[in-house]
């Protein structure tokens, strides 16, 4: 999965020249909590949030008699960091922890804003890939760490009827073994259980069924 899968193409922008009290209205209206700033060719040159804005509005001396109003380039501050529409989006997601971002703005090839990709966009491609959006069967289970335990384990769902929908590995934190959270449809839950245990090493950990819990 990458960026422009779940990026939010050509996002509201403001000029380095625009008011900032347009900019919190923009933050209002839409619900943003940040907002690019760009030139003329659509470049990127900064980044604003809505409470930069409001601590520059309640803090700053009036612009004076040559300029009318205040600028969004008198708060702006240069990006964090940019991703490109190509990049992974696990990645893009590191970054953000990183840098500690609720966003990242996604430039292309000549630095041309072409898209924002925010946490919620990233949490709910999570969601969709663990397949919180289907009624399937939900285990985990803790199998030996090493080569071809996925596919033994994935053969002998599949010889019940079962269809994994998802699949995630993680490291439970001992050595030689590794947990496996598997989405499974096309079977029931009994079927699939007895399929499971079939092998003395696999331990199953936890079983979710919407509507049913089991520990």
């Amino acid at each position: 999965m990458l960026v422009r899968d779940r990026m939010t193409p050509n996002p509201i922008t403001l000029r380095p020249s625009s008011d900032p009290l347009a900019g919190v209205a923009i933050c209002k209206s839409g619900g943003f909590c940040h907002l690019p700033v760009v030139d003329e060719s659509g470049r990127l040159v900064g980044m604003v949030t809505e409470d930069e804005l409001k601590l520059f509005l309640a803090t700053a001396p009036p612009p004076g008699v040559l300029q009318r109003q205040h600028r969004v380039e008198q708060v702006m501050r240069p990006p964090a960091v940019t991703v490109s529409p190509d990049y992974p989006l696990e990645e893009a997601a590191r970054l953000m922890i990183h840098h500690n971002l609720s966003g990242l703005p996604v430039v292309d090839e000549t630095g041309r804003l072409v898209g924002i990709i925010t946490r919620s966009d990233i949490f709910a491609q999570f969601a969709e890939t663990l397949g919180a959006d289907t009624a399937a069967i939900r285990v985990t289970v803790r199998v030996p760490n090493r080569p071809g335990e996925l596919a033994k384990l994935a053969g002998r769902i599949a010889a019940v009827g079962g269809n994994i929908c998802s699949v995630v590995s993680h490291s439970p934190g001992h050595t030689g073994q590794m947990d496996l959270t598997l989405r499974v449809e096309g079977v029931d839950r009994g079927t699939l259980l007895e399929a499971i245990r079939d092998d003395p090493q696999v331990e199953i950990r936890h079983v979710w069924e919407r509507g049913i819990e089991e520990k």
